[in-house]
């Protein structure tokens, strides 16, 4: 009676094995696990899985230990990386569980190298030949150069005839090398009227520099004359090469308006108290 006992358990979990993880007839058992209901004429036919190899990442976001993942489709070959403080999604396979926090890409080994792909953060994952990332340069209070065909954001290096272009090595643990940071500073510019710099009309200019940068603003001295040509549009420090007192700098935002209007109510001050 044991033999047939454990033939008889034997036969029964064949049965639900197949039903629950191989496939077989009937429906899913309830709250089974990588199973799926089909019709007849419409199941997978597993002959069409294929097997392919994505980059695996640690919690860390750096390559893990293991090197790749062993990932099986019957469908377009995926992999995913995550983004930022994000967990790995099926060690790399696939998909990734949402756009917010991954970037997915297609091809066996895409998720190897990651880049920004514009100034606002966008990440494109470049594969396993990559090397650099590039951008378009950056200079503080001018903002970024123009984009042309050598500069653009991605994946890649910059050719030997790139114009402002900045490009960076693309480590294995290191995301995004190609990413800055940037902020914005107000500041007023100036225009000429009558025979004397003044104050242009309407709100402070947003001066773009780099998030780790020292706010500053550069307006007209008491040298300047309307012939003066402020520097930056009043964004940033004074020009190397100004004259003595044709330029002042200030370091709180809007502050060269007021720092005039001081140093005029200083001078008739100083005016009245000779009367």
């Amino acid at each position: 009676y044991s033999v047939i006992y454990f033939l008889v358990v034997i036969l029964i979990y064949k049965q639900w094995y197949q039903r629950r993880v191989r496939g077989g007839c009937g429906a899913c058992a309830d709250g089974a696990e990588n199973c799926v209901d089909c019709l007849p004429d419409a199941c997978l036919d597993v002959s069409t899985i294929v097997s392919f190899q994505c980059k695996k990442y640690t919690a860390a976001n750096v390559a893990d230990a293991a090197g790749t993942s062993t990932c099986l489709t019957n469908t377009e070959q995926k992999c995913n990386r995550a983004i930022g403080a994000a967990a790995p999604t099926n060690d790399g396979c696939g998909p990734g569980a949402n756009d917010a926090d991954y970037v997915t890409c297609e091809g066996a080994s895409c998720n190897e190298g990651m880049c920004n792909s514009d100034a606002e953060g966008t990440v494109t994952l470049c594969g396993a030949d990559a090397t650099k990332c590039k951008r378009p340069t950056f200079t503080d209070w001018v903002g970024w150069t123009a984009v042309n065909g050598d500069n653009a954001w991605g994946c890649g290096e910059c050719g030997e005839a790139a114009q402002g272009c900045f490009d960076c090595d693309l480590a294995d643990d290191t995301l995004n090398c190609n990413k800055l940071e940037t902020a914005t500073f107000k500041c007023y510019d100036y225009e000429v009227s009558g025979e004397k710099l003044v104050k242009k009309t309407g709100d402070a200019g947003a001066c773009p520099m780099r998030a780790d940068t020292d706010g500053k603003c550069n307006y007209p001295g008491s040298a300047a004359t309307k012939t003066y040509s402020v520097n930056n549009n009043g964004c940033g420090p004074c020009a190397d090469d100004a004259a003595a007192d044709t330029c002042e700098e200030c370091e709180e935002q809007e502050c060269g308006a007021q720092a005039t209007a001081l140093s005029v109510l200083a001078v008739l001050a100083a005016m009245f108290a000779m009367m």
